[in-house]
Protein backbone atom coordinates (compact mmCIF):
# COMPACT_ATOMS: atom_id res chain seq x y z
CA UNK A 1 0.00 0.00 0.00
CA UNK A 2 1.40 3.45 -1.01
CA UNK A 3 1.45 6.26 0.79
CA UNK A 4 -1.72 8.35 0.21
CA UNK A 5 -1.71 12.04 -1.29
CA UNK A 6 -4.36 12.98 0.78
CA UNK A 7 -6.79 12.02 3.34
CA UNK A 8 -10.06 13.16 4.75
CA UNK A 9 -9.51 16.26 7.38
CA UNK A 10 -10.03 14.84 11.49
CA UNK A 11 -12.54 16.77 12.67
CA UNK A 12 -11.56 18.97 15.71
CA UNK A 13 -13.34 17.18 18.18
CA UNK A 14 -11.58 15.71 21.40
CA UNK A 15 -13.74 12.06 21.76
CA UNK A 16 -11.80 11.80 17.72
CA UNK A 17 -8.35 12.62 18.69
CA UNK A 18 -8.94 10.55 21.93
CA UNK A 19 -10.20 7.42 19.97
CA UNK A 20 -7.46 7.79 17.38
CA UNK A 21 -5.29 8.42 20.32
CA UNK A 22 -5.57 5.56 22.59
CA UNK A 23 -5.47 3.26 18.97
CA UNK A 24 -1.95 4.36 18.94
CA UNK A 25 -0.85 3.43 22.32
CA UNK A 26 -2.24 6.16 24.67
CA UNK A 27 -2.77 5.02 28.34
CA UNK A 28 -6.74 5.29 28.95
CA UNK A 29 -5.91 7.85 31.80
CA UNK A 30 -5.27 10.24 29.42
CA UNK A 31 -7.36 12.10 26.73
CA UNK A 32 -7.89 15.26 24.56
CA UNK A 33 -10.11 17.93 26.35
CA UNK A 34 -11.74 21.22 24.64
CA UNK A 35 -10.12 23.87 25.69
CA UNK A 36 -12.44 27.60 25.37
CA UNK A 37 -10.04 30.09 26.59
CA UNK A 38 -6.43 30.43 27.74
CA UNK A 39 -7.13 33.69 29.60
CA UNK A 40 -10.46 33.09 31.19
CA UNK A 41 -10.51 31.88 34.92
CA UNK A 42 -13.67 30.42 35.01
CA UNK A 43 -13.49 28.26 31.68
CA UNK A 44 -9.90 27.11 33.00
CA UNK A 45 -10.80 26.06 35.83
CA UNK A 46 -12.99 22.79 34.43
CA UNK A 47 -10.41 22.04 32.99
CA UNK A 48 -8.27 18.49 33.71
CA UNK A 49 -4.35 19.37 35.06
CA UNK A 50 -1.76 19.55 33.67
CA UNK A 51 -1.77 19.82 29.84
CA UNK A 52 0.82 17.92 27.86
CA UNK A 53 0.28 19.01 24.23
CA UNK A 54 -2.10 21.86 22.99
CA UNK A 55 -3.37 21.28 19.33
CA UNK A 56 -4.71 24.51 17.73
CA UNK A 57 -6.72 24.11 14.97
CA UNK A 58 -6.93 27.62 12.89
CA UNK A 59 -8.02 28.90 9.04
CA UNK A 60 -4.56 29.63 7.05
CA UNK A 61 -3.91 32.91 4.90
CA UNK A 62 -1.61 33.90 3.18
CA UNK A 63 0.23 35.53 6.18
CA UNK A 64 0.76 32.25 7.31
CA UNK A 65 1.21 30.51 4.81
CA UNK A 66 4.67 33.12 4.34
CA UNK A 67 5.56 33.06 7.87
CA UNK A 68 6.09 29.14 8.43
CA UNK A 69 9.16 29.48 6.06
CA UNK A 70 10.24 32.22 8.94
CA UNK A 71 14.19 31.93 10.50
CA UNK A 72 14.03 30.05 13.35
CA UNK A 73 15.66 30.22 16.93
CA UNK A 74 18.31 27.98 17.12
CA UNK A 75 18.16 24.26 18.40
CA UNK A 76 20.58 22.02 19.65
CA UNK A 77 19.64 18.12 18.43
CA UNK A 78 20.23 17.33 22.17
CA UNK A 79 17.43 19.51 23.02
CA UNK A 80 14.90 19.04 20.22
CA UNK A 81 11.62 17.81 20.57
CA UNK A 82 10.51 14.82 17.63
CA UNK A 83 8.89 16.01 14.78
CA UNK A 84 7.40 14.31 11.42
CA UNK A 85 7.44 16.03 8.74
CA UNK A 86 3.58 16.07 6.48
CA UNK A 87 3.47 14.40 3.43
CA UNK A 88 -0.18 13.95 3.16
CA UNK A 89 -2.72 16.45 2.19
CA UNK A 90 -5.62 17.16 4.66
CA UNK A 91 -3.45 14.78 7.24
CA UNK A 92 -2.68 17.43 9.99
CA UNK A 93 -4.50 15.58 12.14
CA UNK A 94 -2.91 13.25 12.55
CA UNK A 95 0.44 15.21 12.59
CA UNK A 96 -0.92 17.30 15.32
CA UNK A 97 -1.37 13.67 17.29
CA UNK A 98 2.24 12.43 16.68
CA UNK A 99 3.58 15.75 17.82
CA UNK A 100 1.41 15.71 20.95
CA UNK A 101 2.34 11.92 21.84
CA UNK A 102 5.63 11.44 20.33
CA UNK A 103 6.54 14.20 22.92
CA UNK A 104 5.02 12.45 25.85
CA UNK A 105 5.80 9.19 25.57
CA UNK A 106 5.51 8.46 29.04
CA UNK A 107 1.82 8.43 28.14
CA UNK A 108 2.38 5.59 25.70
CA UNK A 109 1.64 1.97 26.35
CA UNK A 110 4.91 -0.31 26.42
CA UNK A 111 3.55 -2.32 23.32
CA UNK A 112 1.87 0.72 21.76
CA UNK A 113 2.34 0.91 17.55
CA UNK A 114 3.66 4.49 17.82
CA UNK A 115 6.15 3.67 20.49
CA UNK A 116 7.54 0.63 19.21
CA UNK A 117 8.00 3.09 15.56
CA UNK A 118 9.73 5.78 18.00
CA UNK A 119 12.03 2.89 19.66
CA UNK A 120 12.84 0.71 16.24
CA UNK A 121 13.88 3.99 14.40
CA UNK A 122 15.77 6.78 16.44
CA UNK A 123 16.78 10.10 15.00
CA UNK A 124 19.98 11.68 15.88
CA UNK A 125 18.00 15.46 14.71
CA UNK A 126 14.32 13.99 16.53
CA UNK A 127 13.32 14.34 12.50
CA UNK A 128 10.80 12.05 11.08
CA UNK A 129 11.54 12.53 7.38
CA UNK A 130 11.98 9.35 5.51
CA UNK A 131 10.50 6.47 3.91
CA UNK A 132 10.43 4.51 7.63
CA UNK A 133 7.86 7.06 8.28
CA UNK A 134 6.01 7.31 5.37
CA UNK A 135 5.76 3.52 5.92
CA UNK A 136 5.03 3.91 9.25
CA UNK A 137 1.58 6.61 8.20
CA UNK A 138 1.00 4.01 6.03
CA UNK A 139 0.46 1.59 8.56
CA UNK A 140 -1.72 3.45 10.30
CA UNK A 141 -3.80 4.45 7.40
CA UNK A 142 -6.83 2.41 8.21
CA UNK A 143 -6.92 4.09 11.99
CA UNK A 144 -6.91 7.43 10.45
CA UNK A 145 -9.67 6.16 8.21
CA UNK A 146 -11.64 4.80 10.78
CA UNK A 147 -11.44 8.37 13.19
CA UNK A 148 -12.10 10.59 9.65
CA UNK A 149 -15.13 9.28 10.18
CA UNK A 150 -16.27 9.70 13.82
CA UNK A 151 -17.01 13.37 13.73
CA UNK A 152 -20.03 15.50 14.38
CA UNK A 153 -19.94 17.12 11.07
CA UNK A 154 -20.07 15.82 7.27
CA UNK A 155 -16.30 15.80 6.16
CA UNK A 156 -15.30 16.77 3.12
CA UNK A 157 -13.58 14.96 -0.02
CA UNK A 158 -10.20 13.99 0.60
CA UNK A 159 -8.91 15.91 -2.36
CA UNK A 160 -11.11 18.93 -1.08
CA UNK A 161 -9.32 22.20 -0.60
CA UNK A 162 -9.43 23.04 2.69
CA UNK A 163 -7.72 26.25 4.44
CA UNK A 164 -7.74 24.67 8.09
CA UNK A 165 -4.71 23.60 9.92
CA UNK A 166 -3.33 21.60 13.14
CA UNK A 167 -0.42 22.70 15.07
CA UNK A 168 0.79 21.45 18.26
CA UNK A 169 2.43 23.27 21.18
CA UNK A 170 4.58 21.15 23.48
CA UNK A 171 7.16 21.27 26.35
CA UNK A 172 10.28 19.57 25.84
CA UNK A 173 12.93 19.73 27.90
CA UNK A 174 13.00 22.72 29.37
CA UNK A 175 11.43 24.51 26.29
CA UNK A 176 8.23 25.49 24.58
CA UNK A 177 8.29 24.24 20.58
CA UNK A 178 5.56 25.13 17.98
CA UNK A 179 5.43 21.34 15.72
CA UNK A 180 3.91 21.95 12.35
CA UNK A 181 4.45 19.12 9.89
CA UNK A 182 4.88 21.46 7.12
CA UNK A 183 7.69 23.59 8.40
CA UNK A 184 10.36 23.17 6.23
CA UNK A 185 13.19 23.53 9.12
CA UNK A 186 10.94 21.25 11.98
CA UNK A 187 10.55 22.56 15.50
CA UNK A 188 9.93 26.09 16.04
CA UNK A 189 11.44 26.75 19.54
CA UNK A 190 9.16 29.68 21.04
CA UNK A 191 11.57 29.92 23.48
CA UNK A 192 12.28 28.45 27.45
CA UNK A 193 9.41 26.77 29.94
CA UNK A 194 8.06 28.35 32.85
CA UNK A 195 6.04 25.84 34.05
CA UNK A 196 5.08 21.88 33.71
CA UNK A 197 1.39 22.77 32.60
CA UNK A 198 0.90 24.52 29.14
CA UNK A 199 -2.13 26.30 30.08
CA UNK A 200 0.17 28.11 32.21
CA UNK A 201 3.05 29.17 29.77
CA UNK A 202 2.27 33.04 29.01
CA UNK A 203 4.42 32.17 25.50
CA UNK A 204 2.02 29.50 24.43
CA UNK A 205 -1.02 32.62 25.39
CA UNK A 206 1.43 34.77 23.44
CA UNK A 207 1.59 32.43 20.28
CA UNK A 208 -2.07 31.76 20.14
CA UNK A 209 -2.59 35.89 20.32
CA UNK A 210 -0.46 36.17 17.41
CA UNK A 211 -2.26 33.48 15.00
CA UNK A 212 -5.57 35.19 15.77
CA UNK A 213 -4.44 39.36 15.18
CA UNK A 214 -3.06 38.28 12.10
CA UNK A 215 -6.24 36.05 11.07
CA UNK A 216 -8.63 37.20 8.74
CA UNK A 217 -11.36 38.92 10.04
CA UNK A 218 -13.97 36.77 8.95
CA UNK A 219 -12.19 33.42 9.98
CA UNK A 220 -11.63 34.72 13.54
CA UNK A 221 -14.10 32.17 14.54
CA UNK A 222 -12.72 29.07 13.17
CA UNK A 223 -10.14 28.82 15.58
CA UNK A 224 -10.31 25.76 18.21
CA UNK A 225 -7.99 24.26 20.92
CA UNK A 226 -7.83 20.80 21.98
CA UNK A 227 -5.41 19.63 25.43
CA UNK A 228 -4.25 16.29 25.89
CA UNK A 229 -4.69 16.25 29.71
CA UNK A 230 -5.64 13.32 32.28
CA UNK A 231 -8.86 11.80 32.09
CA UNK A 232 -11.95 12.84 33.88
CA UNK A 233 -12.72 8.92 33.69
Amino acid sequence: MSLPTSVVPLESNPEVFTKFAHSLGLSESYAFHDIYSLTDPDLLAFLSRPMKAIIMLFPLNSFFESSKNEEDLPTSAATAPTWFKQNVRNACGLYALLHSLSNNTNLLKDDSKLIQFLQSNPRSNCQYADDATDNFIVSVNELYNENSSQGQTEAPEADAEVNLHFITFVEHEGNVFELDGRRPTGAKLLGPSSSIDLLEEPIVKKRFLWYTNNSDDEMKLNFSLLGLAPSWD
